[in-house]
């Protein structure tokens, strides 16, 4: 048969309705929708919607007519510095103009480089790029503000503090019209240069807050003759502060009570579920009371994240309740006792904990964190009088998962937290030693004998060569519980092991 005879094969992709193909789009250009849940910003969703538009007019027909697909909006200044042609500006208006009036991920990167770091640990304040950065914000804004209404997340990225201070300026002025951010779900502001952040001086040394009410800008405008007013940000559920601080006094009193000097509004404090304050330098942390009224103003939380941060050291002069608290991830900072800190909130239904030593505070690999482990108790250490408070007033009665990441405390003390927490069942012990000797039966100070954590379905160890000591700690466990005898090991990327028992007990 000649090839003129041959029958070409349809192309089915082609007879399938835009719906369908629309939906297609949806998954490679955004991800799945847990991704979106999460505000994970797929790497593809700013440039796949042009490559599947450019296949075919059909394709370019349905991408251009789902305004989904062009809801990812990545403003790198780099880039728009740099195009002396405008390239960048225009493509930001097309792409907001492509998205018609879906909700939008607005991400704007500021990051100068590897050399910042290096500028503002050495006092200097001011450096072209900083300042370039910081005067393109405006314009990016009065571009963004318009579309206000439909921002799902706000996600600022900036290695530097110039940058945040002309985004904070404008973030912070109240605009005299616009209904505000309505859709939006997640505010994430990452200062990613971390080292800075453990000097108790905050770097560099000009502006260190600006003030005014946070997010101001994003509230819409205050209907005074409306009494009864819908929460301003309704939907919010997210705030991350990675090393950008705010006024905290405004950000507890106004932004999240919705209190101000004329009139009381309803509060936005019922939608935050997710907190994070991460990496901020000494002075200019949240007081203990101020720290406080910010987790009042928070009953709804779940998720709560303090790494490098926290408040001022101090004594609660109140304790604040959060009952849906279930996940928390603490790492110790410079200063302050973290049994106060603990002490100043009550989680009685927290599912997960993650304790944990800084990075620069303990710049070691597992390796080597604990070669000295049997000499260096560390008993004035935070670690030792927070497991110690902990263990004593029985916080998390309820606790299922705990990750300890290079932990130093006495032995003592990993027993008396052990014995406080019967309902764990799954383990983390990174660069821990000592934690292990907490799980052997003989050493349980609370009891006198039987299995610390008797429901404990699986223990992730690193280093690698903690292994025959965990094996030695089973057999003993064992002696008590048989289902200890009989174990699956898994070999991890991370140079460590994942131990898994049967979920039933003997």
């Amino acid at each position: 048969m000649s090839v003129s005879d041959q029958v070409p094969h349809p192309c089915f992709i082609a007879k399938l309705p835009a719906e369908t193909l629309s939906h297609i789009f949806m998954l490679a250009v955004h991800g799945s929708l847990k991704q979106r849940e999460t505000y994970e910003i797929a790497p593809q969703s700013v440039t796949m919607p042009d490559v599947l538009a450019l296949v075919n007019r059909h394709w370019k027909s349905v991408a251009l007519s789902d305004t989904r697909l062009w809801s990812t909006l990545v403003i790198d200044l780099h880039k728009m510095i740099c195009n002396k042609t405008g390239v960048g500006w225009r493509w930001l208006t097309t792409m907001i103009r492509r998205s018609g009036k879906s909700s939008v991920d607005i991400i704007i990167k500021a990051q100068q480089g590897a050399a910042s770091g290096y500028e503002e640990w050495g006092y200097r304040d001011f450096t072209p790029t900083m300042c370039r950065y910081a005067d393109c914000m405006p314009a990016v804004f009065n571009l963004l503000f318009p579309e206000m209404y439909r921002w799902r997340s706000l996600d600022i990225i900036s290695d530097t503090w110039m940058p945040f201070c002309s985004a904070l300026y404008l973030l912070n002025e109240r605009r005299t019209e616009g209904p505000g951010a309505l859709r939006l779900e997640s505010i994430k502001l990452t200062r990613t240069n971390d080292t800075l952040s453990f000097f108790w001086h905050f770097r560099p040394r000009f502006i260190q807050t600006v003030e005014g009410t946070p997010f101001a800008a994003l509230m819409g405008t205050d209907l005074q003759d409306d009494p009864v007013q819908s929460p301003r940000l309704p939907k919010l559920r997210n705030i991350f502060l990675y090393g950008v601080h705010l006024n905290w006094t405004a950000f507890h009193l106004s932004t999240l009570l919705g209190e101000t000097p004329t009139q009381s509004l309803t509060p936005v404090r019922h939608c935050i579920q997710s907190l994070e304050l991460s990496h901020h330098s000494g002075e200019v942390r949240p007081t203990f009371d101020e720290f406080l009224g910010i987790l009042k103003a928070c009953p709804s939380l779940q998720h709560l994240v303090l790494r490098a941060s926290g408040p001022l050291p101090g004594r609660p002069s109140y304790q604040v309740s959060l009952p849906l608290l279930q996940r928390l991830h603490y790492e110790f900072p410079q200063v302050g006792d973290p049994a106060e800190l603990f002490s100043g909130f009550h989680a009685p239904n927290l599912i997960k904990l993650s304790i944990g030593e800084s990075f620069i505070r303990k710049q070691l690999t597992y390796e080597d964190d604990d070669e000295d482990d049997d000499e260096d108790d560390d008993e004035d250490g935070p670690a030792n009088s927070l497991l110690r408070y902990c263990a004593s007033r029985h916080l998390f009665p309820n606790l299922q998962e705990l990750s300890l990441n290079r932990v130093t405390a006495p032995v003592e003390a990993f027993c008396l937290f052990m014995a406080s927490v019967p309902t764990l069942r799954h383990l983390s012990l990174l660069g821990t030693p000592k934690a292990l000797q907490a799980l052997t039966p003989v050493q349980d100070p609370l009891t006198g004998s039987g299995v610390p954590c008797p429901d404990l379905e699986s223990i992730k160890i690193l280093p690698r060569r903690k292994k025959i000591d965990l094996v030695d700690v089973l057999r003993e466990r064992s002696k008590y519980t048989p289902r200890f005898a009989e174990w699956q090991c898994c070999d991890l990327m991370s140079d460590g092991f994942m131990f898994y028992f049967e979920d039933n007990k003997s």
